[in-house]
């Protein structure tokens, strides 16, 4: 068994000539093809327990792989590889007898064909520094099952001598120097999609969607650092895995599951700092950077798809509904406009690269002699109770609160439920989940408050009709003051509901 370490990056078609060209790369490299099949059970249990086992053919070389562990974020990739010399195409279950398949005789009766790669590789190796040796390969090919494909487009940097972390630095310099600007796009992302995610899809028939938070899998035995690195590697998962779609402008939902990412990242690595970790804070002002344009973006969005159309129905007026809808189109397209030019761009790339450098670096150990570290339980149950208490004792006078207070109660009840969220694997489900149901319904209540506000400010800016924005004030008062009015009755709530229990072991 092997362990593999190698970051990929998409490369844009059209920038292949240019990256062949690139200073950091010596002679013109050597071009072969790859071509592997993948094998799975019918109902794919392989993927479920997150392998892949394929077979390839290089040159004249055949290879049989089984890999294990997740793909990881930032494009950084670190599984265990089981490689198997073959002297043809056929796959030998013979050879899985010191692999996690070797107890499960049953699934692997059951492994079949499903889907095939075909890529031309270009390989170089590369010294980044002395001592700190990478293989480069230029992947350009495509995916297949059945008649259905996926192309591919490439560039995996993959260690092979020295500090692993050496394949970032090659990656920066392939990015470019310059990340103060968002003027040009990119040519290189770093990826978490690996040819065998890009194969089931084509498999399984699975359309590209938004993607929704999944817990960090924590144990009870790791640091509140190393459990903040989880959590900040689940976000920063989650924030790649709708890139794409936010790109794409088609489903506003694309956007809003990035922001959530962004805010879980944000949130991860502020605990981080607070149970001692080391972040450092340009990383986290890039963050806020980017996070600062989603929100015009988010805002115009919400306006034009959820709150326009109810309250253009209710006005009647046609002509004013066009004069308002124009305009306000015309600023959704500008704001989000202005946040992909910003994704695409190498800035951005260059944030990615560091969170994930950032997460592959091993947390600094403890100083000899230094005071017992606080167990993660503990310092759980201490960051939580702590923002419950001060949510609760603004709780008392929800309805009171002016507009400022009430979106920094907002804020609060958002930090609660992320931290919540985060942690939740740590503690029983049931306690959890009463404390989630209680703030999702604060937020409920708080957000359409702030819906509101956000869209009377933004209405004023497209200057509308005055009859328009007179009725349109009038609305959203309404509508502010019925969500206040309700804010009351979770106040109790917060007072009543039970503390967290920690999950017991597992056996």
């Amino acid at each position: 068994m092997a362990a593999e370490i190698e970051l990929k990056l998409e490369l844009a078609p059209k920038a292949h000539a240019a990256f062949r060209r690139s200073p950091a790369l010596a002679g013109s490299g050597r071009t072969t093809r790859l071509q592997a099949t993948y094998f799975d059970t019918p109902d794919f249990e392989l993927r479920a327990r997150e392998m892949a086992l394929r077979l390839r053919r290089e040159g004249r070389r055949w290879a049989q792989t089984l890999k294990a562990g997740r793909s990881g974020a930032g494009g950084l990739h670190a599984r265990e590889e089981w490689e198997f010399e073959r002297p043809n195409a056929t796959l030998d279950t013979g050879l899985l007898a010191d692999t996690p398949l070797a107890s499960e005789p049953a699934l692997v009766r059951k492994l079949g064909e499903i889907f095939k790669v075909d890529v031309r590789r270009t390989t170089w190796e590369v010294e980044v520094s002395p001592g700190n040796r990478v293989e480069v390969a230029l992947d350009r090919g495509e995916v297949r099952h059945g008649e259905r494909t996926e192309a591919v487009s490439e560039v995996e940097i993959e260690s092979i001598a020295g500090d692993p972390l050496a394949v970032f630095e090659l990656a920066e310099r392939f990015v470019g120097p310059d990340a103060s600007t968002e003027r040009e796009p990119a040519a290189l992302r770093p990826s978490g999609v690996t040819k065998a995610q890009r194969g089931y899809r084509l498999a399984r028939r699975e359309p590209l969607a938004p993607v929704h938070a999944s817990p960090a899998p924590l144990e009870p035995g790791m640091s509140p650092t190393q459990a903040a690195r989880a959590i900040a590697a689940a976000a920063l998962e989650q924030l790649q895995a709708n890139e794409a779609g936010v790109l794409a402008g088609e489903d506003p939902e694309y956007l809003h599951q990035f922001r959530v990412a962004l805010r879980r990242l944000r949130s991860a690595l502020a605990v981080c700092r607070r149970a001692g970790g080391v972040v450092d804070e340009p990383l986290r002002e890039e963050l806020r950077w980017i996070a600062r344009l989603t929100g015009p973006a988010r805002d115009w969005d919400v306006l034009v798809a959820e709150t326009l159309p109810t309250l253009l129905a209710a006005y009647r007026d046609g002509r004013a509904a066009r004069t308002v809808r124009t305009r306000a189109a015309a600023r959704q397209r500008r704001a989000n406009a202005q946040l992909h030019a910003a994704i695409a761009s190498a800035r951005y790339v260059r944030m990615v690269l560091a969170l994930a450098r950032w997460l592959a670096q091993p947390a600094p150990e403890a100083e000899p002699g230094a005071a017992e570290p606080e167990s993660l339980t503990d310092f759980a149950l201490r960051l939580v109770a702590k923002r419950h208490k001060r949510l609760a004792a603004h709780a008392e006078r929800l309805s009171a609160l002016t507009p400022p207070e009430r979106h920094a109660l907002r804020l609060d009840a958002k930090r609660l439920r992320y931290a919540l969220e985060g942690l939740a694997p740590l503690f029983r489900r049931k306690r959890v989940g009463a404390h989630l149901d209680v703030l999702s319904d604060i937020q409920d209540d708080l957000g359409r408050a702030n819906d509101a506000a956000v869209a009377t400010r933004l209405l004023a800016e497209l200057d509308p009709p005055a009859a328009f924005a007179q009725f349109a004030r009038g609305w959203f008062e309404a509508l502010a003051q019925a969500s206040a009015a309700g804010l009351e009755r979770h106040a109790g709530r917060l007072r009543s509901v039970r503390g967290l229990k920690v999950r017991p072991p597992r056996r």
